[in-house]
C-alpha cells in the first residue's frame, strides 16, 4: 500500500502508493505515514515525491494528504509523479494540477 525510499545524496523522500486510495485506505495510509521514521525525520531542505504509478483511484481525503504534505515541504519541494490518466484528471478537476507539480 505504501513504501518509503530516502535518497540521502539527493535528499529526496519518495513515497510509493499502490492500489485504490479511497477513504478507507487513506485512514490506514495516514497512520503508516505518521509512524514512518523517514517521514518523522523529514528536514526542510528535503524534497518529497508521491509516486502514484500503481494508483488507480484517489478520494478527496487522499487529495488532502497531498495538499498537506505540499504545504509542509514548501514551494517547489513537493511533486506527484507517474499519475495514471484518471488520477491526473482528478487533480485537474480539483484545480490542483496548477498548484502541485504533477507528472
Amino acid at each position: 500500500m505504501v513504501e518509503f525510499n530516502y535518497n540521502t545524496e539527493e535528499k529526496v523522500i519518495t513515497v510509493v502508493f499502490t492500489g485504490r486510495m479511497d477513504s478507507l485506505a487513506v485512514v490506514e495510509v495516514i497512520e503508516i505515514i505518521q509512524a514512518e521514521p523517514v517521514m518523522k525525520d523529514w528536514k526542510s531542505d528535503d524534497k518529497m515525491v508521491f509516486n502514484l504509478k500503481e494508483v488507480e483511484y484517489i478520494a478527496s481525503s487522499f487529495i488532502r494528504i497531498c495538499v498537506s504534505h505540499a504545504k509542509q515541504a514548501g514551494h517547489g519541494r513537493f511533486s506527484i509523479a507517474q499519475c495514471q490518466p484518471f488520477v491526473k484528471k482528478t487533480f485537474k478537476i480539483s484545480g490542483l494540477d496548477e498548484i502541485l507539480n504533477i507528472t
